[in-house]
């Protein structure tokens, strides 16, 4: 896209450079992208002038400054077609513009250097120079320098030449001429005009030269600058080789990459000399809570207060190419490398917030920087995975290791402050939830007998009319709502992980049972000093069938305002009229995973397992007293049939008068009843000890 001289200078920060577009995304689509949220003075995707193809950046125009510098903010962290746009404000090209020669594509495009800016190679480069902006600093004392770039090897090794293009050819003819002997960090190097690479096939008398040597074929020269920008990123992300989890550890403890292993590996002396591996970063440090508009250049500059400074390296994640907020800065000395990590705030203070006492040093455009010393990649390999550890509890996530209290748990129904969902409950809420958990924290630190029940639920600021009939109703309706919610998409179901801890927790019980879904509801009642039950205290428990239930029925219940008709569905019809309603609406259910103590939970399991087993005893007592009476009742229809088919009236007589001397079936029963009697008292005793 041509621009004239004048737009340039009028539009400020209003242009946005734009990277990682799908190469599918046509003008338009990039243009109904960016003006969701704001204005779009226009878009354009960048097209190679031969095959019409998108080269995958392009740029985006607004309106006013603030309107590109929200979209800059905003858009970044979203999507497009799948994929993280990477984006940053358009830098305007310093070099002349183009409108006395017409357009030309690289097919017709003549290959003679001097239809392009002169370019130069410089050969034989120090490891130590790394970035263009170096090369800039040297060959600007010799003309206005248009552009720079350092190729790299396989791996992101250094080449050991690089490339700059001057604005004028007189200028270039300068540095060739004045640039003999010339020396970059204690080393000679070699400049002299680049050409292309068919001319120096062609010119080339047989001497081997290296094939990286050469210039190859510029880009489009309207959007030059910004493929160099990409390659400098691509550069550094393969210089690095940072997986995405080790530059995320809490503690400081970051994958850093052996920069300095890598210059002294790959420098070579003109002899035999073997190469030297570095033992350690002795002189790097590893910098995190940088702005991700961090630029080399900057970093390199404020560590500058610290000592001498020999690069600065922003981290960009190779998934997204978004920066990562961290970089590497290599000292020149040592010493100035202690001093830094040692006069370091805590790693922790990684705040917006800046404290009346922190060295202006460590703070970076209001960011308080956390500074500690590089480590070798095993090392840090280890480190990433014992705190990637960390992270996966303090997220809720069950860690690979057996845990049987199932602390983990603690994490679930957790409210954040800036959440959507914490800015709309009001400050008593959130007030309740962090004192709640603070106490819960304790409790499990302090004392290693209590653990997070997986089926049992605690909830708090429950409306004072709500009884336990009520609360087991609203439990299945959690439970029954969550997943209806799940099935419309309208609420995240639960992963595959959780479905599987609820198996594995369930073990051979059944899924189904005669207790339904909600196995207990109760409600904590207030206690007056002569033992009545007052009114409830607001809080109360559910036990559930199988952790799965009682992890739908968190997540639904959790910051759930309690309607009238729920506190009523616990209640008969005629007592609904005299329920005392009185603060029972805007509450918001605070619903936790109960904290148990192991060994109260076993004398429960014990009992309920003894009274059990004594109701089985008592049904068959039971069973074996009415088998005893139908056996005693046939003798005496037998004889009212002898009765009937005739017999001696004699013996009528005297099976009447039998009939009322029998002193043995009354005494039967009569033990049958006692036998009962000392089964019952039994049963209340061991209730009433338990």
């Amino acid at each position: 896209m041509v621009r004239d001289a004048k737009d340039k200078v009028d539009k400020g920060k209003t242009d946005l450079f734009v990277r990682s577009i799908p190469l599918e995304v046509t003008n338009e689509e990039l243009a109904d992208f960016f003006s969701q949220d704001f204005p779009v003075k226009h878009a354009v995707v960048v097209t190679n002038a031969a095959t019409k193809e998108s080269k995958g950046f392009g740029f985006v125009s607004f309106t006013t400054e603030e309107d590109a510098a929200e979209a800059l903010m905003k858009c970044r962290k979203q999507k497009l077609k799948g994929k993280i746009l990477q984006i940053e404000f358009a830098k305007p090209r310093e070099r002349k513009t183009r409108e006395d020669r017409p357009f030309e594509s690289r097919s017709n495009e003549d290959t003679s250097v001097e239809k392009r800016k002169p370019r130069l190679i410089v050969r034989n480069l120090p490891w130590s120079v790394r970035e263009p902006q170096d090369l800039i600093k040297v060959f600007s004392k010799f003309g206005k320098v248009v552009d720079a770039f350092i190729p790299r090897g396989v791996g992101g090794k250094m080449s050991g030449f690089g490339f700059v293009t001057m604005s004028k050819k007189q200028h270039a003819d300068k540095a060739v001429a004045e640039s003999k002997g010339l020396e970059i960090d204690g080393r000679t190097v070699t400049v002299d005009f680049a050409i292309q690479k068919d001319q120096w096939l062609k010119s080339k008398d047989g001497q081997e030269v290296k094939e990286e040597e050469y210039d190859d074929d510029e880009e489009d020269e309207d959007v030059k600058e910004e493929d160099d920008d990409e390659i400098k990123d691509e550069v550094k992300d393969e210089d690095l080789d940072l997986d995405e989890s080790n530059a995320d550890v809490a503690e400081g403890d970051d994958d850093e990459d052996d920069i300095e292993e890598d210059e002294e590996e790959e420098e070579e002396e003109e002899d035999t000399t073997p190469k030297v591996k570095a033992q350690s970063n002795s002189s790097t440090v590893f910098v995190r809570n940088i702005p991700y508009d961090a630029t080399a250049e900057s970093l390199k500059e404020h560590f500058e207060l610290f000592g001498t400074v020999r690069y600065a390296l922003p981290v960009m994640d190779k998934a997204t190419g978004q920066p990562r907020g961290t970089a590497f800065v290599a000292f020149e000395s040592s010493d100035d490398c202690d001093r830094c990590v040692e006069r370091a705030p805590a790693a922790a203070t990684t705040s917006l917030l800046v404290a009346d006492d922190t060295d202006p040093r460590y703070v970076f455009e209001g960011r308080i920087l956390a500074v500690t010393q590089a480590v070798q990649r095993e090392t840090a390999e280890k480190l990433s995975e014992h705190n990637s550890k960390k992270r996966a509890e303090a997220l809720g996530k069950l860690p690979k290791e057996k845990d049987r209290r199932n602390v983990f748990l603690i994490n679930e129904g957790r409210i954040g402050e800036n959440s959507a969902l914490g800015m709309t409950l009001p400050k008593a809420d959130m007030e309740l939830r962090q004192k709640s958990y603070d106490q819960r924290k304790k409790q499990l630190n302090g004392n290693p007998s209590l653990h997070v029940s997986l089926t049992r639920l605690a909830l708090r600021n429950l409306p004072r009319a709500l009884n336990a009939k009520g609360l087991k109703a609203l439990g299945r309706k959690a439970v029954v709502q969550f997943a209806t919610e799940a099935k419309e998409g309208a609420r995240q179901p639960l992963s595959k992980e959780e479905a599987i801890r609820s198996t594995k927790a369930r073990g051979d019980e059944p899924a189904k049972s005669k207790h339904g879904v909600v196995r207990q509801a109760k409600v904590i009642m207030e206690q007056k000093e002569s033992g009545e039950l007052g009114r409830s205290r607001g809080y109360g428990f559910l036990e559930f069938r199988d952790h799965k239930a009682a992890l739908m029925a968190l997540r639904w219940l959790n910051a759930h305002e309690v309607s009238t008709e729920e506190v009523l569905e616990g209640y008969e019809e005629k007592e609904r009229k005299h329920v005392d309603l009185t603060g029972s609406s805007r509450r918001h259910l605070v619903a936790e995973f109960a904290i148990e103590n192991a060994q109260v939970v076993k004398r429960r399991k014990e009992t309920m397992a003894r009274i059990n087993m004594q109701k089985k005893r008592n049904r068959d007592d039971e069973g074996g007293a009415d088998e005893g009476s139908s056996e005693h009742k046939r003798p005496r229809r037998e004889g009212r049939d002898r009765d009937r088919k005739g017999g001696d009236r004699k013996d009528r007589k005297g099976d009447r008068k039998g009939k009322k001397e029998e002193p043995k079936q009354p005494e039967k029963d009569k033990n049958l009843e006692l036998g009962k009697l000392i089964g019952q008292k039994r049963m209340r005793k061991k209730k009433g000890g338990k």
